[in-house]
């Protein structure tokens, strides 16, 4: 959860902020901040700072400072949070007090005298031969079969699957236009045999719709396809017959929208990286704008690539005739 971006006050409002409560400060802040981050996750970055004035008694803008940021960390440590959300905390902590800042109502932001430790980068997981078939064979029975597999033949992100239209699909040219990315930059993924498939009973299912996969709407007594984006929760749940059927979907840690279809994406990229291909390659098709994020599958790589040779001395004849190859000095 990226802090949004701080706003400051045009001169001469100092007066006025200083005037304002906590609680006003903070929806100017959330408010403002809209502008240059996503509605979700200024939401999410203005509840942590609420909630930590009210556990920290915080009733002033000077109240806040290095001790009552590091006590309310800790105390998140304490009750078991995660090196990640012990972060975001920070994160968004930050940017509500650079917005402070920039106002006059504080020196400095005080989250910078608080150093906190960086999560460790966990190799992803992902579906094994065996899982991968009960999967399918569950999500087919549930009636996701087509959103499963072309999920794990493309590696879109689950909002990306949700605001899919077939206008985006190219079956001539064999891809896809990923619009909406998480890094707001538009990206072309191939399409598979695999992927062309899903997408051709998927079209025998809801017919002539704008959207690829279509809420539906239920009543007593059946239910019809409404053309515009499921909800995060029809989401999830069409995928709970499958995280009960793999056990994998239920070891996964927290409990945020979308983890578990993320799983899948994991699959797609651990299958990849497994297959030879490009990391380069594979970060496109991702959507990483850091190639960094991709180097988290760099272990599966296949282990020999005969483009060393290429790379190393060639071997020299002593040493040869009596079978023995020379060691390469160090």
């Amino acid at each position: 959860m990226a802090a949004p971006h701080p706003i400051g006050a045009p001169s001469g409002t100092t007066g006025q902020a200083a005037g304002r409560s906590l609680d006003e400060l903070v929806g100017d802040w959330r408010d403002a901040s809209i502008l240059g981050s996503s509605p979700a996750s200024v939401r999410r970055a203005a509840a942590v700072v609420r909630r930590f004035i009210a556990a920290m008694g915080i009733r002033s803008a000077g109240g806040i400072d290095a001790s009552a940021v590091a006590v309310y960390l800790g105390r998140l440590r304490a009750a078991g949070a995660a090196e990640k959300t012990i972060c975001n905390h920070r994160s968004a902590l930050s940017g509500f007090c650079a917005c402070l800042v920039a106002r006059g109502l504080l020196a400095r932001d005080p989250t910078r005298d608080v150093p906190v430790r960086r999560p460790a980068a966990a190799a992803p997981r992902w579906l094994d031969e065996a899982e991968l078939a009960t999967a399918l064979s569950v999500a087919d029975a549930a009636g996701v079969g087509p959103e499963v597999r072309l999920a794990l033949a493309t590696g879109l992100r689950l909002a990306e699957l949700a605001r899919l239209r077939w206008g985006d699909v190219d079956v001539a040219r064999r891809q896809l236009l990923v619009r909406l990315a998480k890094g707001r930059r538009p990206r072309a993924v191939p399409l598979s045999a695999f992927a062309l498939a899903a997408l051709a009973v998927q079209r025998e299912r809801t017919g002539g719709m704008e959207h690829v996969f279509p809420a539906r709407r239920t009543w007593r007594g059946g239910w019809r396809w409404l053309d515009r984006p499921r909800s995060d929760r029809a989401w999830i749940d069409s995928l709970a017959p499958v995280r009960l059927a793999v056990k994998k979907f239920r070891d996964l840690p927290g409990k945020s929208t979308g983890r578990a279809w993320h799983l899948l994406r994991h699959t797609f990229a651990s299958r990849a990286a497994q297959a030879g291909v490009s990391l380069y390659k594979l970060a496109a098709w991702l959507g990483h704008r850091d190639i960094r994020t991709t180097e988290l599958y760099s272990h599966l790589c296949p282990g020999y690539d005969e483009d060393i040779e290429r790379a190393s001395p060639p071997v020299e004849a002593k040493g040869a005739s009596d079978g023995q190859l020379p060691l390469p000095a160090l």
